[in-house]
């Protein structure tokens, strides 16, 4: 039997048996491989509020929230009962012919906390997932219209949007590529769309109108026939935390080319499948809440990964 590394209530956690086995057996994402088995990392013992601790003690605020996803904190004593709770009563149920309490009310509330008619939620175990599922959503419903051709996704440089197979190929940073065999004549990357490296002299307003002609090029380039989705994140999070002057909002303008067919903003990113139609699209970077000009399409909402038939609101063309 192998002991415990766990140490009993109250006592003094062995660091120096943490960091051995650590660098002995914890193969540790984005490893630096010249460092494997030889890292000094920091040795986190416990969380309180914003912070996490040290081996040493010593209290540090964690910017970046675990990674991304400790929105409430540490040692939240009601989260923690609410799981052990659940836990016992039932860890696990079969999504696909059961149902059960807990995920009908979170898609209930999830549902009404989403914009306009968002009313279905796909739950996935993850980002990752979330996008993977978001965009075989957009192949499907493309197969099931009679549109096979309709594959083509369009992403930007420097973009992350996860680490499964479909997700990599519309990630647009290099360490994510080199070395893997990740290539698709379905996934495009734009140029990126950090406003601090526009060209020296140019407004941050000519960069986005910059950036709305490079999208508009592609799909005309492509064909909005063979366009599946545009997918881009709110704000470009492991690409820099590019924070845009603003939010995107789709609203039609000029003529010929091609409609968006749906838009929903969330921290993962935006997938806009595309139809064919009579207007083309504009991106303005205005107000909070995207503005959907659609017909029939789905839209696809990523992490919550919600799903649902769009119609044209009123007075729309």
């Amino acid at each position: 039997m192998i002991p415990p590394t766990h140490p009993a209530a109250g006592a003094q956690p062995d660091f120096a048996r943490i960091r051995e086995e650590d660098r002995r057996n914890w193969f540790h994402p984005w490893e630096y491989m010249p460092a494997a088995g030889a890292a000094d990392r920091t040795i986190v013992d416990r969380g309180e509020g914003i912070y996490v601790y040290d081996e040493n003690g010593q209290r540090l605020i964690d910017g970046p929230g675990g990674m991304w996803c400790v929105q409430i904190g540490y040692n939240r004593r009601e989260m923690a009962e609410a799981i052990a709770e659940q836990a016992l009563r039932m860890p696990y149920m079969n999504p696909f012919s059961l149902t059960s309490a807990p995920p009908a009310r979170l898609a209930a509330r999830l549902a009404a906390l989403a914009p306009g008619d968002l009313t279905h939620v796909f739950f996935t175990t993850g980002g990752s997932t979330a996008v993977d599922t978001a965009l075989r959503f957009v192949h499907f419903y493309n197969n099931v219209r009679g549109r096979p051709r309709k594959k083509h996704i369009i992403s930007r440089a420097l973009a992350y949007h996860g680490s499964t197979y479909l997700c990599a190929l519309v990630t647009g940073k290099d360490r994510d590529k080199n070395w893997f065999d990740v290539a698709s004549p379905f996934a495009h990357l734009l140029p990126h769309v950090n406003p601090s490296r526009r060209p020296q002299g140019m407004s941050v307003a000519a960069f986005c109108d910059q950036k709305v002609r490079e999208l508009e090029d592609k799909i005309l380039e492509l064909g909005a026939e063979n366009v599946g989705a545009f997918i881009a994140e709110p704000i470009q999070a492991s690409g820099g935390v590019v924070v845009p002057p603003g939010a995107l909002r789709w609203s039609p303008g000029g003529e010929g080319g091609s409609t968006v067919a749906g838009l929903r903003a969330t921290p993962a990113g935006w997938v806009a499948a595309l139809r064919d139609g009579p207007l083309i699209f504009r991106v303005r970077l205005e107000g909070s809440v995207p503005e959907v000009r659609v017909g029939d399409p789905v839209a696809l909402e990523l992490d919550d990964a919600t799903l649902r038939p769009l119609e044209a609101p009123a007075g729309a063309p």
